[in-house]
């Protein structure tokens, strides 16, 4: 999930919701004083980045499509959030959107309550209440446990292709701060889903993508979308359309990563791309109106596809406010490239189009 995404997105204050507020001195600003430079990135580096970090703002995110052994159908979202106000023990907010293709039905699942533990210098698990997120000694290695009365699912996931470093270097500046941002695009994915008391053996293809910095998610018009699309030749593709504080286009970017692992960085005044909505959907919950369906071109790869959502209700809400709600979906993909046919599986975010609820004191 990106900072210019990104699901995953998460306003800092959304946090304060379910972390205590702290009062903090006043004192005087020194005459003369000027904002802090912007920092120098660091080289990321394996296994350590994979970890948590002292950043106002951090996710880890999955993706992916799986299949049981009688090729029943479903598409997932995983996302743990880490928002660090400095004042008091970070807070964590974890989701899970799972989507049954045949029965049509999409999940909204959440966890907040979180307790933090590291073990070791190269794993991790996090707990958020009876959920855990695990962090492999190995990069590119993650695990997650969900339990809720409706659904259970342990899903074990292990990279297939090199890391995916977004901007060459893994470092994504914009106008609300700057991110460390990479992504391990294939990651094969076995797991047991159990639904409604039924045992659900599945596997299949997942994406990852983890984010921090020191920056801030904007909401509305602020905002993205975002695609992480796994062509069907084995290429790997992030795009991301990013909208300013003023809700116009600011920036349009991505990632390309060939079968054989070779990642090319495209950009819209080099790349030529070209991203167009043909269709919106207006949700019954929140009444935002989302694009919904897409034409990509890609000069640079010689590469269009046409990408429509598997359904178009695949909001995700897991019970924060409605400013922090976005759209995370399992997507479908089909075009050319080179002259040939291909097809894609995606997922695809839209974050930024949710009115904020009105302020209680304000209607008093």
């Amino acid at each position: 999930m990106t900072l210019s995404r990104s699901l995953g997105i998460l306003l800092l204050t959304l946090f304060s919701t379910v972390g205590c507020v702290k009062s903090v001195e006043q004192r005087d600003v020194t005459t003369g004083a000027i904002p802090d430079p912007t920092a120098t990135p660091a080289t990321v580096s394996f296994p350590q980045d994979e970890q948590a970090h002292d950043s106002r703002l951090e996710w880890w995110y999955h993706s992916g499509h799986l299949e049981s052994e009688s090729g029943r159908e479903f598409g997932f979202h995983f996302v743990v959030f880490k928002s660090d106000d400095g004042l008091s023990e970070p807070n964590l907010v974890a989701q899970l959107g799972l989507l049954d293709l045949e029965t049509g039905k999409h999940y909204d699942l959440s966890r907040a309550e979180a307790g933090f533990r590291s073990l070791g210098d190269s794993e991790l698990n996090i707990e958020i209440a009876n959920w855990v997120y695990g962090i492999g000694g190995r990069p590119g290695s993650h695990s997650f446990a969900v339990t809720t009365d409706e659904v259970s699912m342990k899903l074990s996931l292990t990279a297939t292709s090199p890391v995916m470093l977004h901007n060459e270097i893994g470092w994504i500046p914009s106008e609300a701060g700057a991110s460390y941002y990479y992504s391990w695009p294939r990651q094969d994915a076995v797991g047991l889903l159990i639904l409604d008391g039924e045992r659900i053996g599945l596997t299949g293809t997942g994406w990852f993508d983890h984010q921090w910095g020191d920056f801030f998610v904007l909401g509305k018009p602020a905002g993205w979308q975002w695609f992480a699309i796994q062509l069907d030749d084995g290429g790997s593709l992030m795009i991301t359309e990013a909208r300013g504080i003023d809700g116009n286009i600011v920036d349009t970017y991505g990632t390309y990563m060939s079968p054989e692992g070779e990642a090319k960085i495209l950009r819209q005044e080099s790349g030529g791309i070209e991203l167009t909505a043909t269709g919106e959907w207006t949700s019954p919950t929140t009444d935002a109106t989302y694009p919904s369906g897409w034409t990509l071109r890609i000069d640079l790869l010689d590469l269009s596809l046409a990408l429509e959502p598997v359904i178009k209700n695949q909001e995700v809400q897991g019970g924060l406010p409605a400013v922090s709600t976005y759209w995370e979906g399992k997507t479908r993909a089909s075009g050319h490239q080179n002259g040939e046919p291909i097809t894609a599986n995606a997922y695809a975010e839209l974050s930024g189009y949710v009115d904020p609820g009105p302020i209680e004191w304000m209607q008093r």
